[in-house]
């Protein structure tokens, strides 16, 4: 379940598509399986119900719309920002 700022809706990973080296910020991997902790990677999202639109923005130009958690079974298991946004 993504939440970001007020809005909560279902979401599924449509694809993983790097892996983000931590030091110096370059891929080190495309489309890697899986993440492990504290790696990071860029990632591709599908709301899940049809015509659901929630208000985001990308995180350089307003950081409060542009950060996200993912939850699962009320744990958090993914923290991040949003990079690009695809109609």
């Amino acid at each position: 379940v993504l939440h970001i700022h007020a809005a909560v809706a279902e979401v599924q990973l449509k694809e993983l598509t790097a892996l983000i080296d931590r030091k110096t910020g370059e891929t080190t991997r495309e489309y890697p399986k899986l993440l492990k902790q504290n790696q990071i990677a860029t990632a591709r999202f599908e709301l899940l119900q049809r015509g659901q639109t929630i208000c985001i923005e990308l995180f350089e130009h307003f950081p409060r719309l542009g950060r996200f958690a993912l939850l699962d079974e009320d744990r958090i298991v993914v923290v991040g920002k949003v990079l690009q946004i695809v109609e």
